[in-house]
């Protein structure tokens, strides 16, 4: 950080801004002896402040400010990646997690397992990635893919109610969509279901980039959409 000497400095983990967006949103909060910098990567990003001076009024502004302005989109204050923050959260609530990918092909069971004690919180996965697969190890009804499409809020609905069936779970991610179609309209789109078996969620995304960028983008939301659940779920009570 050039020749400056810091005597302050902290990270903030967001989901779902890009660098162009938090620019605008963030316009004007850096000074002369307050750096903010932001990285991100398949709409993963990290913020980075700090300080030159002691003066803890001024910066304690300037976090309160981005926390606000940022809400929707921080997930953590501390340097933490969103596979953590999920496991994390669930060993807090002695919940179980599993998991129905068809187009993210297993990276979000992957994510999960890439923390230890995932063990502990990590129920199962199932790639269904074929039709048949989503038929006969989720239970989707033919009919609904027949008629929705692979690629629905129907067939992701199905497939989330398909890996919640499971007593010991709590909660359940789902995921369908294109990572790269014949018809480029179609590449990009995707849905992802969350949530527990009395409170299911679906939602429709459209991302842009390379194959692998669409399905981590997918991995992600997928992700941070589950774990802003549940702190709401938690705040609540």
């Amino acid at each position: 950080m050039d020749d400056k000497q810091f005597v302050y400095a902290c990270t903030l983990r967001t989901f779902g801004i890009n660098k162009s967006r938090f620019n605008k949103i963030c316009e004007g909060l850096a000074s002369d002896d307050i750096e903010i910098k932001f990285e991100e990567t398949d709409l993963a990003g990290k913020i980075f402040i700090s300080k030159s001076s002691v003066d803890s009024i001024a910066l304690e502004s300037v976090l309160s400010k981005i926390t606000v302005r940022l809400e929707d989109y921080i997930y953590s204050d501390r340097d933490e990646d969103l596979n953590q923050c999920l496991v994390k959260k669930l060993k807090r609530e002695s919940a179980m997690v599993a998991v129905a990918e068809s187009i993210t092909g297993g990276m979000i069971c992957s994510e999960i397992c890439d923390i230890n004690g995932a063990s502990d919180v990590f129920y199962e996965g199932i790639v269904s990635y074929n039709s048949g697969a989503k038929v006969r190890r989720l239970h989707v009804q033919s009919a609904t893919i027949e008629e929705q499409g692979a690629v629905s809020a129907e067939t992701c609905s199905a497939m989330l109610k398909g890996i919640l069936a499971n007593k010991e779970v709590k909660y359940g991610i789902a995921t369908t969509g294109y990572a790269s179609h014949k018809d480029s309209s179609k590449v990009g789109v995707a849905y992802i279901g969350y949530g527990s078996v009395d409170d299911c969620h679906v939602e429709q995304l459209s991302y842009t980039g390379s194959r692998n960028s669409v399905r981590a983008k997918v991995a992600n939301q997928a992700m941070f959409k589950l774990l802003k659940l549940i702190e709401f779920n938690t705040r609540k009570y």
